[in-house]
C-alpha cells in the first residue's frame, strides 16, 4: 500500500477509535473537514508537523502512523514463539479480539455514495466574484458530507478564508436576510460576492477574512449590501 494511503488509514482508524468526527478533528487542527477527508483517503500527504499534532491529540507515538518493518514483525514472531502454550493462547485470543474490533471500524465516508448538488456560483475568499445569481448554475458530483438542511451551494474561490475554507471547496449556505454578528456569511457588496466573517458596526458592516494577509472590507450606506445567508458547512 502506498505510504500516504497507509498513514491516512491510520488517521481514520485512530479518529474513529476516539469517537471523533471529521468536523471535530478538523476543529482541533484548525483545518477543514474536507482536508481531513483528503488526508484519510491518502489524496493529501500528511507532513511531519501534522503527524506530531495528531500523535498528541490521539495520545500515541508518531511511529504508530507508519507500517511495521520486517524486523519488527520478526521480533513479534520471536516473542510469541518464546511464550509457553498457555500464554500463546492468551495472545492469540487477544489478537483475534483486536482484529474483530478493527474490522468493525466503518467510516461513513466509506459507504457514502456520490451525490449530485446544484452549484449556484462562486463566492470569493479573496477580492470579489461577479454574478452571484448566474442564469445557469452547474450540477456537480459531490462525495462529501452534505448538511441535512441548506438552500444554496457555492464554490469558494481564493484563499482569504484559509485555514477553514480552502480554494475550490464547496460550502453550503442557509438563506438568511440579515447579518449575524461574528457569523460566517455569504454577502454581496455592490456587484461582488464574498464569504467572510461579518461584524456589525455603528454605521457600517465589516467583512473579515480568516487569512490575516487580507484587509477588512467595510460597507456602509453608500454601498448596495445584500446578505445571502449563513454558512452551515
Amino acid at each position: 500500500m502506498e505510504l500516504s494511503k497507509y498513514i491516512g488509514s491510520k488517521i481514520k482508524e485512530l479518529r474513529i477509535r476516539n469517537n471523533y468526527t471529521q468536523d471535530y478533528l478538523a476543529e482541533l487542527l484548525s483545518t477543514t473537514r474536507q482536508s481531513i477527508s483528503r488526508y484519510e483517503n491518502g489524496d493529501r500527504k500528511a507532513n511531519q508537523d501534522l503527524l506530531f499534532e495528531l500523535a498528541d491529540i490521539f495520545n500515541v507515538s508518531i511511529n504508530d502512523f507508519f507500517p511495521y518493518n520486517s524486523e519488527t514483525k520478526a521480533n513479534i514472531t520471536d516473542i510469541y514463539n518464546q511464550l509457553n502454550p498457555d500464554r500463546q493462547v492468551k495472545v492469540y485470543s487477544y489478537a483475534q479480539h483486536e482484529l474483530g474490533e478493527q474490522n468493525k471500524i466503518i467510516d461513513i465516508n466509506e459507504v457514502r455514495e456520490e451525490q449530485e448538488i446544484y452549484l449556484q456560483s462562486k463566492v470569493s475568499a479573496g477580492t470579489g466574484i461577479l454574478d452571484l445569481d448566474p442564469t445557469f448554475g452547474e450540477t456537480v458530483s459531490f462525495d462529501g458530507e452534505i448538511p441535512s438542511h441548506y438552500d444554496l451551494a457555492f464554490l469558494v474561490s481564493g484563499n482569504s478564508m484559509e485555514p477553514i475554507f480552502e480554494d475550490g471547496e464547496i460550502i453550503f449556505v442557509e438563506k438568511y436576510p440579515n447579518p449575524i454578528n461574528g457569523a460566517l456569511m455569504v454577502v454581496q457588496i455592490d456587484e461582488q460576492a464574498y464569504i467572510k466573517k461579518v461584524y456589525l458596526e455603528k454605521d457600517s458592516l465589516r467583512l473579515v477574512s480568516l487569512n490575516q494577509d487580507y484587509d477588512d472590507i467595510l460597507a456602509d450606506g453608500n454601498n448596495s449590501i445584500r446578505i445571502v445567508g449563513k454558512v452551515v458547512f
